[in-house]
């Protein structure tokens, strides 16, 4: 207590007054308090029944009576307590007045909070002492450590001493010394510079066998889009397979050397990173056609439909992650999970984890295959394949990204891979939202014997409003159909899994189709992580729509908004006699039903343009300058879903011609620029004139079809 004696007119009696009183509304809930000190500083609880004024009144009028009194005031019970260690008076009364508390359960509840609260406050104040002690002792150690100094340098100046009568001695040797570290630090140049000329020529050398091994990729495409026989489409297959496999490892030992010479630079521009999951799983899914492995996607609500970071870089990382988990994996699952780990203001962390089941490592071998030209066990190499590379890339291009990439396994139980990647917010940002007003409330039966893609599943599903009932169990369908129909809610829509133990999804199928009436018309879609060709199956065992595992949600929502259509069609006319209803037939329909306006000056860049849409299945109309351009969009703006503009246009610009649409409320078409402008802070320009995305020209078609996949496919989930 002496140091709060002696630091007094330091101490906030306002702070003082806050605390006591937070104190005591923790401790008893039941009870309002007014705190005051003499100086007529105080503090009181919410709702407390009586004003200020008349509070410091009562307690001046109950203290002259004792320190320590009840009294009863306005049909309330009122105790007053005075507190000498804190210079103040607590008036206290019951929440409620019709709350009828003992008096001396009042004062008892008051006197022992107070004695918690001093005594906190003493624990406080032993505290600062002992911190003050510690402070001392500190500076009784800088003075020992000053003497231990001294002594040193004493004993430094006896050294050199002796270094002095020894000098003649020394001098030749120390010559030798200073030559041969000047040998040695030559050598480490040029070592160094040898590593540099090395990474630099294994950089070059890579791009000039990229050139070669482009075109036989290109090619080897076009033949077999051209006629051939089985013999030939094999080997052209077999051609394009092994091209690939060797570019994907030049691209690895680019990779590498570029970051050997420090010579990886990272783009940052605006890309959806569930779109890339979506695309990387479609990429490893046929890897595993032959195998017992389901490939699962998990995306988290969270995540925004756009940030701005590298998605080539991005998705390299996913590619190999999940390509690592496919080489040892050889059935079971491989789960790829996309979640936020936080976020602020202007970036966003984002955590992927890759799953598997496959042959997992020992503990003590895990963190060795991230180091280069290392894999956990050398006979892997010759079993799996392979140069070691693809980890130690992923790590470092992680760490370029503000992440890192590190691994959990156990031999024989499968191996999780974590990435964590820290990038920037987009101005475009949103939360996907698939809450469809048309699925919501509709009753859907799911039945997958894998419970994790089951779980994912039925999470996805809940989030668009849909009633689903979930189960692993194939053998329990008829019961929970009978079950629902017992209780007058019919399944609108059912989905099963194709590869399931008995009965599986084919004889589930025939069960629901010709064994039980009420579901003779209820639409049927078939969701399987196989990759066979058994859409015809799926068709003849009463099927309406086939999808692969994982889909995109957008693709699934629409299936199931086309089955539901169509089923409410069936009621009245029979079963549908339409062509099975896949992934491929719902995009196909998307991209014919698209039409895009553009705004193009130049008549041989409007007829390739044109060209390169319409053959792809896209619906344009041309507009000649910017100024037709708005007047064609604005008169019908529902019949247009995206807006190419050029920038340099008479009349009217493509800059111009933007922001004229967004002033008159048109914000939700996307408007991309098509320009010829490609110097750096031209795509800035264009997107604060509020255009959504940049494309330079000269067109290439993937950079087209590329943008219009992220901002209309993207949005039909929405």
């Amino acid at each position: 207590m002496a140091l709060n004696n002696l630091f007094a007119d330091l101490v906030d009696p306002s702070q003082t007054l806050s605390t006591l009183c937070n104190h005591l509304k923790q401790e008893t809930e039941q009870l309002l308090f007014f705190c005051a000190d003499h100086d007529g500083n105080h503090k009181a609880s919410q709702k407390f029944p009586i004003a200020s004024d008349e509070a410091q009144q009562l307690i001046i009028d109950s203290l002259d009576k004792s320190s320590e009194v009840t009294i009863q005031h306005k049909k309330r019970h009122f105790a007053v307590h005075a507190v000498p260690d804190l210079q103040c008076v607590i008036l206290a009364t019951p929440a409620t007045i019709q709350d009828t508390l003992p008096p001396h359960w009042l004062t008892t509840v008051i006197r022992l909070s107070l004695r918690l609260f001093l005594a906190h406050k003493e624990t406080e104040d032993t505290i600062n002492r002992l911190r003050i002690q510690k402070k001392q002792f500190d500076r009784k150690s800088g003075v020992l450590e000053k003497k231990f100094q001294d002594i040193m340098a004493e004993n430094e100046q006896n050294y050199r001493k002796i270094q002095e009568q020894q000098y003649n001695y020394s001098k030749t040797l120390q010559a030798e010394i200073k030559q041969q570290t000047a040998e040695l630090r030559s050598a480490k140049k040029a070592a160094e510079s040898a590593n540099i000329a090395k990474s630099e020529f294994l950089a070059a050398m890579s791009h000039e066998i990229r050139t070669p091994m482009n075109g036989i990729i290109g090619f080897t495409d076009m033949l077999l889009d051209s006629p051939l026989n089985e013999a030939q489409t094999e080997f052209a297959q077999t051609i394009n397979r092994s091209a690939d496999a060797l570019l994907s490892l030049i691209n690895n030992i680019l990779d590498f050397s570029k970051v050997e010479a420090g010579k990886l630079d990272l783009e940052c521009i605006d890309f959806d990173p569930e779109i890339t999951a979506q695309d990387v799983c479609d990429l490893i899914r046929p890897k595993v056609d032959n195998l017992p492995i389901e490939v699962l996607c998990r995306i988290d609500n969270n995540l925004p439909a756009n940030v701005m970071g590298d998605p080539g870089r991005f998705r390299q990382v996913l590619v190999n992650l999940m390509g690592n988990a496919v080489k040892f994996t050889k059935q079971g699952e491989i789960e790829l999970a996309i979640m936020v780990d936080q976020e602020t203001d202007d970036h966003i962390e984002i955590h992927a984890r890759v799953r598997d089941t496959g042959i997992g490592l020992p503990e003590n071998k895990v963190e060795a295959i991230f180091e280069a030209f290392r894999q956990a066990d050398g006979s892997t190499t010759r079993e799996y394949g392979g140069t070691g590379l693809g980890l130690s890339i992923c790590r470092k291009i992680a760490s370029l990204m503000g992440g890192h990439v590190w691994a959990e396994s156990q031999t024989g139980e499968g191996s999780t891979f974590h990435f964590t990647t820290k990038l920037k917010k987009s101005q475009q940002q949103c939360i996907k939202n698939f809450n469809k007003v048309s699925l919501a409330g509709k009753k859907v039966l799911v039945v997958d014997d894998n419970l994790t893609n089951l779980n994912i599943l039925k999470h996805i599903l809940d989030t668009a409003g849909l009633e689903v009932v979930a189960t692993h169990d194939s053998s329990q369908v008829r019961t929970a159909i009978e079950k629902s129909i017992a209780q007058n809610k019919i399944f609108d829509l059912i989905i099963l899994d194709i590869q399931m133990p008995a009965p599986d999804g084919y004889a589930l199928a025939h069960v629901i189709r010709n064994e039980i009436p009420t579901t003779k018309r209820t639409p049927l879609l078939a969701y399987t992580s196989s990759n066979d060709r058994n859409a015809q199956r799926c068709n003849e065992a009463g099927f309406n729509a086939f999808l692969t595992k994982p889909t995109r949600r957008e693709i699934l929502f629409k299936t199931i908004e086309k089955l539901l259509g169509e089923g409410q069609h069936e009621i009245a006319g029979g079963p549908s006699k339409e062509k099975l209803i896949t992934q491929y037939s719902v995009r196909e329909e998307l991209k014919q039903s698209i039409r895009i306006l553009l705004a193009e000056d130049n008549p041989v860049n409007q007829r390739l343009a044109t060209l390169i849409l319409t053959k792809a299945g896209y619906k344009v109309q041309v507009a000649a300058n910017g100024k037709i351009a708005i007047d064609t969009f604005t008169a019908a703006p529902d019949d247009f879903d995206l807006i190419f503009m050029d920038v340099q246009m008479p009349e009217t610009d493509g800059l111009e011609a933007t922001k004229i649409i967004r002033e008159r409320g048109f914000n939700n078409i996307p408007i991309v620029a098509m320009t010829a402008n490609a110097m750096k802070g031209d795509r800035e320009i264009c997107l604060n004139a509020g255009m959504n995305d940049y494309i330079s020209k000269p067109i290439k078609r993937e950079i087209v079809f590329e943008i219009i996949e992220k901002w209309l496919f993207r949005e039909m989930g929405q």
